[in-house]
């Protein structure tokens, strides 16, 4: 995985405005994989019709993202402000076979990545597996709502 072409991709919010993504969401909604948040949502343009075949309601589109696609989760404060970005990237063949060749970061607002005690919260993040695993059947994603889509995403 390349990460820095990853990271800059996002970096300073690029991922808002970069012709590169397409965001789903015009509102924030309710996350599925993290309960009590809300989320805003942008995914890889070229990977956006396969991605709207996900609805974490319903289990079972058969859908794999190409390589290379990218899902930003800008995930909101209490008052509506980036609190911090989730982002899974799909790796090439082989990267990640346990669940489906996901690279995972998650950054501060302006793209820069988190650290713990353990290190960098980028790469085969572990502490990810256990929501997604179920999933698989997804390609290990949730989608986005289809009442919270934006008119351009798949409705």
């Amino acid at each position: 995985m390349d990460t820095t072409s990853l990271l800059a991709s996002i970096s300073g919010g690029a991922y808002q405005t970069s012709t590169a993504f397409t965001q789903l969401t015009l509102a924030p909604y309710p996350s599925v994989a993290a309960p009590g948040s809300t989320v805003r949502e942008w995914v890889s343009a070229f990977a956006l019709d396969d991605y709207a075949k996900i609805s974490p309601g319903v289990s079972g589109s058969g859908v794999t993202l190409p390589e290379g696609a990218t899902i930003v989760r800008a995930v909101l404060d209490a008052d509506g402000g980036v609190d911090k970005l989730t982002i899974m990237a799909k790796g090439p063949p082989g990267y990640n076979p346990d669940l489906g060749d996901w690279w995972f970061g998650v950054t501060d607002p302006e793209g820069i990545p988190l650290e713990t005690d353990a290190g960098l919260l980028m790469g085969r993040l572990s502490e990810c597996y256990s929501c997604h695993v179920p999933r698989n059947d997804d390609g290990y994603l949730f989608g986005v709502p289809l009442d919270d889509r934006a008119p351009a995403a798949g409705n």
